[in-house]
């Protein structure tokens, strides 16, 4: 899915050239969009009142702002569980692409499709909409954040579990994170962060921190060290925002 910037601003400019504005005329690297999860990810956009078109194989948001396109792939399928992964991305007019990976678990495709989706709203859909958009989301905490002693708008979208989270114990964790953030060295403009941890009794725990798309490996070791929950439950962690300048 990696994108040279000189490849992601042909495919935003190619959209813009010739007569005809409704075509994308590049569309290098990414698999196959899923037109029923494209449907759901116009949706969510629609439904907050920012119009959108289907051009090609993106989806044009507001009056050009971003463009966003939706892959599945990886489908499982067990009795009567399905499960596959999906690949949410955000291009921006300055070629910047907002990566979120996810996968969708249920009953049928369809249940899994509505699960995909309903993680990507939670998480990390309102926190993108209210940051790039500028629009106001009752789904989102906004915060100011001193990152190496610069004052910094953060947008958080809602912190998405699955299994037995004690979300009691949540805030000493949320404070590591916050902790974590403000000791980075970050340039100005717009950065994302997405926190992933998943604690399987017995075993080591899985964490995943990505900063602007890349995997931090200092941050992900650091990330280990912070105080989750130890419990005899299996639960997922998955926390994403924006940093923005305040």
């Amino acid at each position: 899915m990696g994108k040279t910037l000189k490849q992601r601003l042909n495919i935003w400019q190619s959209f813009f050239r010739g007569s005809d504005r409704h075509v994308v005329h590049q569309d290098p690297g990414y698999p196959p969009v899923d037109d029923a999860l494209m449907g759901f990810l116009r949706a969510m956009y629609e439904e907050h009142g920012t119009p959108t078109q289907r051009s090609g194989n993106w989806i044009v948001v507001g009056d050009s702002k971003l463009m966003t396109r939706v892959a599945r792939f990886s489908d499982r399928q067990a009795s009567n569980r399905h499960q596959f992964q999906a690949d949410f991305v955000t291009l921006l007019p300055s070629g910047e692409q907002i990566i979120e990976s996810f996968a969708g678990i249920g009953s049928s495709v369809t249940e899994a499709m509505k699960d995909v989706c309903k993680s990507f709203q939670d998480s990390t859909f309102h926190a993108l909409y209210a940051a790039l958009l500028d629009s106001s989301c009752e789904h989102v905490d906004i915060d100011e954040w001193t990152i190496a002693g610069v004052p910094r708008k953060v947008t958080l979208g809602w912190l998405r579990t699955r299994g037995s989270f004690p979300v009691d114990q949540w805030e000493p964790v949320y404070e590591r994170i916050r902790n974590q953030m403000e000791a980075l060295e970050l340039s100005p403009g717009l950065h994302w962060v997405r926190y992933f941890y998943a604690h399987i009794p017995g075993q080591q725990p899985t964490t995943e921190l990505l900063l602007d798309n890349e995997t931090e490996e200092v941050l992900q070791q650091q990330m280990a060290t912070f105080p989750w929950p130890v419990t005899d439950a299996f639960y997922t962690a998955r926390l994403f925002f924006t940093i923005q300048n305040a």
